[in-house]
């Protein structure tokens, strides 16, 4: 099945061909352009002249900061006695019974997307398949790197490049549609689906992949992030479970929520660290076995 060229993308806006394959012929064409999926342009040059001043013209834009020691990273930013300071100290100590460090990810509306693939890309273990399509260029490299900290060089290389950054997060979204297509047509055939789908259509705002997309992909990195249930099909498109640490659901059986709930055995596992289901960053130093 194809659907028609969606109006002002080319080959070079479909890397993974997710605009002419598998996608239903009865879903009308969603017709967006490219405002529709990059930051404005006066968006993107006021973060630019921040930046600039926060760290000065030298210094290379960095998206996700250098490690530092988890709990002085908590000392610093969680001072007072409040009872969510309390709660993120707590949390934060728990943690660091995992993790020794942490690296802090820029919180625009693309957070989710840059902690979640920054952990995939820069493990050890090979690359998944979807990274590996000829047609990613810009990353597809990482697959040729076989030590851990050739990897984590270039992934710090990507992530200091708007371009390819950017560029990544768009293709992943696209993933997330492909896999929500996917979703939907065996719902609709009465086969078996992850509960986490349901939820997804039944929202007045994501009854089909049509409105998913308009209402809600074709919107993160712009006006809003990845939702909670958005996190599963997330996992789902990059076929990673996603681990996330969330500080203030800490005492909760919600503290560690995985992504999805039942994972298949063989996915990677990447590890998150959320304040407010937000803002993700990421616990790096494993100083013992993590297992689910």
């Amino acid at each position: 099945m194809s659907v028609p060229p969606v109006a002002g993308l080319g080959a070079e806006s479909d890397p993974v061909g997710l605009l002419v394959n598998g996608a239903p012929d009865r879903y009308p064409p969603v017709r967006f352009n490219e405002e529709d999926m990059y930051r404005a342009a006066d968006e993107i040059e006021k973060e630019k002249e921040l930046l600039i001043h926060e760290r000065g013209l030298s210094e290379p834009k960095l998206s996700v900061a250098p490690e530092m020691d988890i709990m002085d990273y908590c000392k610093k930013e969680w001072r007072g006695n409040t009872q969510k300071a309390t709660c993120m100290k707590k949390g934060y100590e728990e943690v660091s019974q995992k993790f020794t460090s942490i690296r802090r990810v820029r919180g625009d509306n693309y957070c989710a997307l840059r902690a979640t693939l920054f952990q995939a890309m820069s493990q050890p273990a090979g690359l998944p398949s979807w990274l590996q399509d000829p047609e990613l260029t810009l990353w597809a490299g990482l697959a040729e790197l076989r030590t851990a900290e050739a990897r984590q060089i270039a992934c710090d290389e990507l992530f200091t490049n708007e371009e390819e950054e950017y560029s990544l997060y768009e293709a992943v979204k696209f993933l997330m549609l492909h896999r929500a297509i996917e979703l939907y047509d065996d719902k609709e055939k009465g086969e078996d689906v992850p509960f986490f789908s349901v939820l997804l259509f039944a929202r007045d705002t994501s009854s089909d992949p049509g409105q998913l997309l308009r209402n809600h992909l074709n919107q993160v990195g712009h006006t809003g992030g990845l939702e909670q249930i958005e996190m599963f099909l997330l996992a789902y498109a990059v076929r990673h479970t996603i681990q996330v640490y969330r500080l203030s659901k800490y005492s909760t059986e919600e503290f560690i929520t995985v992504y999805p709930t039942d994972p298949p055995r063989d996915w990677p596992v990447v590890t998150l660290i959320a304040e407010d289901d937000r803002h993700y960053n990421i616990p790096v130093r494993v100083c013992e076995e993590t297992s689910l």
